[in-house]
């Protein structure tokens, strides 16, 4: 009898074919030698010799079906075990292709992981240089702006102590030949190098700067103040911005820091804390990089 099971493992068409062949033979054959035998029997033979013939002939007919069909049996047997082979060798390498991917996944997200850890670090350290070289790049603009700015009010300061100053209130009998006529509210003024004078019978006296006088031209040793990135000019107690006309006086901006207020300044205290009244404008002392100052409030 043939192994069926490697008939099907080679899975040979010509096998398959002579197989079947041989099915064929050992099926039709023995019905065949039944045929002829009972037809001599027939002819010269007597009934009961036929029946017996028959009986033979069906006893080998069922015993032929019944090997037939435990071949079958056994063929679809092997088959069976055949397939259930074949699908558990598919699971086994199946369950280890899945494995080998959920471990090939998980090292490739713990190094994904690790790399992103780095990165961010190196991120987080350059940030934190970055800021540090602001800070510092910072700090070095305010002092070099500070250390600018005390050699230019020093100068400014040196340049005023040679000049003479008057203060407000003063009355002069004349006016320098310089002095021009300007206007605010209606008033009239004149005006010479940052002095204001008012006439007052036969006489001229200082008075602070006019709200909305217009001067062609700033005097000599003008600071510049910036407050709430607004520009303004300041000198003599006055404070000026840029206009069509030349520049204009305008109200001190509280917050404006200047270095010093000119001589006639009041002083007075309120509260526990010292103020410094000029011209209207009220100014409280403070220390900026250990130099006094004084800020509009």
């Amino acid at each position: 009898m043939l192994n069926m099971k490697q008939l099907i493992t080679k899975k040979s068409p010509i096998i398959s074919v002579i197989f079947t062949l041989v099915l064929v033979l050992n099926y039709s054959l023995p019905s065949y030698f039944i045929e002829v035998e009972a037809r001599g029997f027939r002819r010269g033979g007597t009934r009961g010799g036929s029946r017996e013939i028959n009986r033979g002939g069906r006893q080998g007919y069922r015993e032929f079906d019944r090997g037939y069909r435990q071949d079958n049996r056994q063929i679809n047997r092997d088959g069976r075990d055949f397939d259930r082979g074949y699908r558990q060798d598919n699971r086994q390498g199946n369950f280890d292709d899945r494995r080998e991917n959920r471990q090939g996944n998980f090292d490739d997200r713990q190094q994904n992981r690790q790399e992103n850890i780095d990165n961010r670090q190196q991120n987080r350290q350059e940030n934190i240089d970055n800021r540090q070289d602001f800070r510092n790049d910072r700090w070095d603009d305010v002092n070099d702006w500070r250390n600018d700015r005390w050699d230019y009010w020093n100068d400014w300061n040196d340049w005023v102590n040679t000049r003479y100053w008057v203060g407000l209130g003063v009355s002069l009998l004349a006016i320098p030949a310089t002095a021009i006529a300007v206007s605010a509210a209606n008033q009239d003024y004149y005006y010479n190098e940052g002095v204001y004078m008012q006439p007052q019978g036969n006489s001229y006296v200082v008075v602070s700067a006019p709200i909305g006088a217009v001067i062609s031209n700033l005097p000599e040793g003008y600071i510049p103040v910036s407050v709430n990135n607004s520009n303004y000019y300041y000198y003599g107690g006055a404070f000026y911005q840029a206009s069509s006309g030349g520049y204009v006086v305008v109200q001190a901006p509280v917050g404006a820091v200047v270095p010093f207020i000119p001589d006639g300044y009041e002083k007075t205290l309120i509260r526990g804390t010292t103020y410094y009244q000029y011209g209207g404008v009220r100014y409280q002392p403070v220390y900026d990089g250990g130099n006094l100052v004084y800020k509009v409030v």
